[in-house]
């Protein structure tokens, strides 16, 4: 038996430069920072590399010269731990009871609860200016709103009538902002373009101070005391405890947020 191959014919393609988009296209942005600058601290955001936390990034083409930008981000993570202790178990629970010194006792009862949310938006406009086949540059400006929470919950009940329980909770809310400098080339008549973003940001952080709330029960004793911490600074190995406290910081820079961007252009 004998198989034949199918007849092929080679086509002829001339190679067009025209897949510029245009009003009411949209695009997809893929893109990696080249800062190497580890104390990014106006950093508003760097693209989306595929790589988990970061920034999904869209564009919307509102005119042919005008180009809506976005980006979006939530995570949360929930971590819940509710057990009671058998009659041999043993915790380790550092307190301000007993003179500050550490508590080893048999547990009845825990519960052991941390929560950590991020939600990031960052709207932004481009304006283009060249109207080449090839070549396409553009300025613009993004608007970074960022709000972070974390709180614990770390109760402990001892089998010998003992407790401490801990509750800790810290907000941020991050506002930035960004001028941009960019470029793309086209890649032939494939609706995709490569391109760099550079500029100047700023960046204003509020909050970050940890709010603290400890009740204790140690014997006959008692307790409950809230403070206020600045984990950020220490004083040698112990955390400064404040009674009032506030916290804020700005950070302003050139070429934070320098990125090489991958389009991948697609119509509504």
């Amino acid at each position: 038996a004998f198989a034949q191959l199918s007849t092929r014919e080679n086509d002829e393609t001339v190679i067009k430069y025209g897949a510029r988009p245009k009003a009411g296209d949209m695009a997809f942005v893929l893109g990696t920072s080249l800062a190497n600058d580890s104390g990014m601290t106006a950093k508003l955001f760097s693209g989306n590399a595929l790589q988990s936390g970061n920034i999904l990034t869209y564009k919307y083409y509102k005119s042919d010269d005008i180009v809506i930008r976005a980006g979006i981000r939530f995570m949360n993570k929930n971590l819940t731990v509710k057990g009671t202790g058998a009659d041999s178990s043993a915790v380790y629970a550092p307190s301000t009871a007993n003179n500050g010194s550490a508590l080893y006792d048999n547990f009845t009862d825990v519960k052991d609860k941390t929560v950590e949310r991020m939600y990031e938006i960052v709207p932004g406009i481009e304006k283009h200016f060249v109207a080449a086949n090839i070549f396409d540059a553009y300025v613009g400006a993004d608007l970074y709103l960022g709000f972070g929470s974390d709180k614990s919950t770390k109760n402990y009940t001892y089998a010998n009538g003992d407790k401490n329980f801990t509750n800790r909770k810290t907000n941020t809310t991050n506002v930035g902002l960004g001028v941009i400098t960019g470029f793309n080339v086209f890649l032939g008549h494939l609706p995709m373009s490569i391109g760099l973003e550079y500029g100047w940001n700023a960046k204003w952080t509020f909050g970050g101070v940890t709010k603290v709330k400890e009740d204790v029960t140690t014997g006959a004793t008692s307790y409950t005391q809230e403070y206020k911490l600045d984990e950020s600074t220490t004083s040698g190995s112990t955390t400064a405890r404040y009674s009032k406290l506030k916290r804020r910081e700005f950070n302003a820079n050139t070429n934070q947020d320098v990125r090489v961007v991958l389009h991948i252009y697609f119509a509504r």
